[in-house]
Formats: C-alpha cells, structure tokens, sequence
C-alpha cells in the first residue's frame, strides 16, 4: 500500500523511460511462475527502490530478502540451497554498472528474464527500455524519506504509460508485453474495489481489458494495432477514468 519516493536522474529519454517503467510494473515480462503468482520487478524492487516487507514462504528467510536460486521461478540458476539475499535498492550502487555505454546492464536484466525466471526472450528494444528506466532511478538526497500511497492514480498512470509506449512502438514483442502491462494494472484495480452494487461498471472494466487482448493477439500489423491503441485510451480516458475516480 506505499512505497518509497524514486528520485529521477535526468538526461535520459522520456518516452524510453515510460515504456520501461510500465514493464518493470508487468508480471508478464516475466512469464511462468511470477506471471502466475502477480510477480512483477516492482514486486521485489517498489517504485524502482528496495521492499523490506517482500516474504514469500520457501523464497524469502526475514523480510526483505528472496532466493534468487530457488528452482520455483526457472531451473537454470537452480543451486539446491535456500540462500535469500536481502533485495537492493536500485537507487544505490550496485554490482552491475549503470555507466550509459556500458552493455552490462541490458546483459543483466536478460539473465533475469531469461535464466532466473524463465521468461521470455525479450528484444533488444524491450532491454533499452528497461536499462533506460532503471538508469533513471536516482537517490533522493539523505534528509528526504517520503513514504508515498500507492493510489488509483498511480495505476491510472501505468495504464497510460503502457498504452501510449505500445501506440508509439514499431517493435511487436514490445506492444504486446506493454498490452500486457496495460490489462495487469485493470486486473489490479479489478481488484481494488468492492463491486457488490456496481456489476455494470465491473463489466466494462472486463470489457477494457479483452478489448486490449483483442489489440494484441488480433491485429498482427503494427500500425493498425497503434491505430487501435490510440482510440481504445481515447475511449477509457473519457467512459471509465471518470468513473473510476468517482469510486
């Protein structure tokens, strides 16, 4: 329900940035198990930063920590042994460079997908993506510890994000793992609310997110899916946001 401020270092490319934040905050850049269990990279790492409360049974020793070579997620970087390690914040230093011509990081977050979680193999536009945004991800400076609610805005945010970065890209594998970002932040305000007396508004919010899969898996020209990502936020932008924010 909260979560660190991230302080964002400059010079970086903004839509660039967007895109990899939207699937930093998507299960299925990480498919399998992870996908299944709502894991995200911003599951372990909140708003880009550390989560001391991450426990999961059989992962994680004391909060805070997971087992990066537990065979549950991928057998590749299986070891046999329950080793948690406490999970980093990604505004500090850390073992990997973040130095902008350095291949190092792009390099790391595929053995990530790939190896730890048995993901899919993501494109090469999908890593510029990703090391972009968590190349942004900067400290705040030493006096600032503001602790921020994780609201409907922030999902309304990444849903934005998501549609607007896959309306914008002429790689395929990116559009469809943004679509994917899109319909988890729906799932997740799905599951926000009650609905015992709004099964009407419930509908159309299931409605939004088949809507998107359509998008995805019907449409296999590019430009005819950004065509249609562009008027599917038109539509949410002026039926549901209202709505939702009434709730």
């Amino acid at each position: 329900s909260e979560q660190p401020r991230m302080c964002q270092r400059r010079g970086f490319d903004p839509a660039q940035v967007a895109a990899g934040e939207a699937l930093f905050n998507s299960p299925a850049l990480l498919g399998g198990q992870a996908a299944k269990a709502g894991l995200s990279c911003a599951a372990c790492h909140r708003n880009g930063r550390d989560n001391p409360h991450f426990q999961m049974p059989h992962l994680s020793g004391a909060p805070g920590t997971a087992d990066v070579t537990n065979s549950f997620f991928g057998p590749a970087r299986a070891n046999a042994a329950f080793d948690p390690v406490v999970i980093p914040d990604l505004a500090l230093p850390g073992k990997v460079s973040r130095a902008p011509n350095d291949p190092a990081l792009g390099l790391f977050i595929r053995t990530l997908v790939v190896d730890e979680f048995s993901g899919a193999e993501p494109s090469a536009v999908m890593l510029d993506a990703l090391t972009s945004y968590v190349r942004s991800i900067g400290p705040c400076p030493a006096d600032d510890r503001t602790v921020e609610a994780r609201r409907l805005a922030g999902q309304l945010r990444l849903i934005e994000l998501a549609v607007t970065a896959a309306a914008a890209s002429d790689d395929a594998a990116m559009q469809r793992q943004l679509i994917g970002a899109a319909r988890h932040q729906l799932g997740l305000i799905d599951e926000r609310y009650a609905w015992p007396r709004d099964a009407a508004f419930r509908r159309e919010l299931l409605a939004a997110s088949r809507d998107l899969a359509t998008i995805s898996e019907g449409m296999r020209v590019v430009p005819d899916r950004r065509l249609r990502l562009q008027k599917w936020q038109a539509r949410f932008n002026i039926r549901l946001v209202p709505l939702l924010q009434q709730h």
